[in-house]
């Protein structure tokens, strides 16, 4: 189980995700707000809940998806900053809106985990 403090980290962090993720389906979407919206992101990931650790397995295992998923966001970032191709930014966008996706749903996961 979580605590009331890890509670507040994953609910904000989830919040965080939700703006991203609508900045991402946006129809007039920008790589400066989205590079500045990551980075405040990835802040808060690296700072507060990457270091969270749980002797609870599922709970466990989700936290490492989320620290993998991260990464992998990290880098989808980095791509997306140098791509030029209208279809090459499109496809990156795509990648990152479904990473985002995925980790709104861990993040679900772990704060319904009173019954984990």
């Amino acid at each position: 189980m979580l605590t009331e403090n890890q509670v507040h980290l994953f609910r904000a962090f989830h919040t965080g995700l939700g703006s991203l993720n609508q900045l991402l389906n946006s129809p007039e979407f920008d790589r400066q707000i989205f590079a500045q919206t990551w980075q405040s992101l990835q802040k808060i990931f690296s700072e507060e809940i990457q270091s969270i650790q749980s002797d609870v397995y599922r709970i466990h295992s989700v936290l490492v998806e989320i620290n993998k998923q991260m990464r992998l966001l990290g880098m989808d970032a980095m791509f997306l900053k140098t791509a030029r191709q209208p279809e090459t930014v499109q496809g990156r966008v795509g990648q990152i809106r479904d990473r985002v996706t995925l980790l709104m749903n861990y993040c679900t996961v772990l704060l319904e985990s009173d019954g984990i």
